[in-house]
């Protein structure tokens, strides 16, 4: 077979399946009503002081700002996550002792973690792809995070005697009634539920 009939025959079949996922009206993210989705940010924040040279989080978790409640029977779509320090990277990660990790979850469950597992913070994340949906049925929900982890006060630290950790979420506030329903029809279950 040549080049041309291969992707001839990958094209016919990616067709037929955009045909049929439209017959069966599944939503697709990509569709979002956006007049409807306005954008959300979500931000935490962590300071670890140094102590006998090292930089310890042990986070118990805490509403992510603003605090605003994450209303009922709506789609939040996670975009992207942002992850930093207010040191340079460089300094960040030459003197990890235990990478720093964020984790989230709903204030109504602990045990329906946002992420499913947390997100390892080896080196700073500028908006790391991370598509998510998520909903909750408790009125006046948050979202609760924390980061854990261990830094040493290396050369490039020295003077320095906190961190501050930041984790910057964006979102969409989906408020579309009618795509909402046809979503969790389609999509029933999953960890908030």
């Amino acid at each position: 077979m040549d080049i041309s009939t291969i992707l001839g025959t990958f094209m016919s079949g990616a067709n037929r399946l955009i045909r049929g996922i439209k017959v069966l009206g599944v939503p697709r993210i990509e569709d979002l009503p956006y007049a409807t989705s306005p954008p959300i940010q979500f931000v935490y924040e962590s300071t670890a002081h140094l102590v006998l040279g090292n930089y310890l989080w042990a986070d118990p978790p805490s509403p992510l700002l603003a605090l605003r409640p994450v209303r009922p029977n709506t789609l939040y779509f996670i975009r992207n996550v942002t992850l930093s320090a207010d040191v340079e990277e460089l300094d960040f990660t030459t003197n990890i002792v235990t990478a720093p990790q964020f984790y989230g979850y709903m204030q109504s469950d602990s045990r329906a973690v946002l992420f499913r597992e947390p997100l390892i913070m080896v080196k700073f994340m500028q908006q790391f792809d991370f598509r998510y949906a998520f909903r909750t049925q408790q009125e006046n929900d948050q979202l609760f995070a924390g980061f854990t982890g261990q830094l040493v006060q290396g050369a490039g630290l020295i003077g320095k005697v906190a961190i501050t950790l930041k984790a910057i979420i964006a979102a969409q506030e989906i408020v579309d009634d009618g795509f909402n329903r046809l979503f969790f029809e389609k999509y029933p279950g999953g960890p908030h539920e």
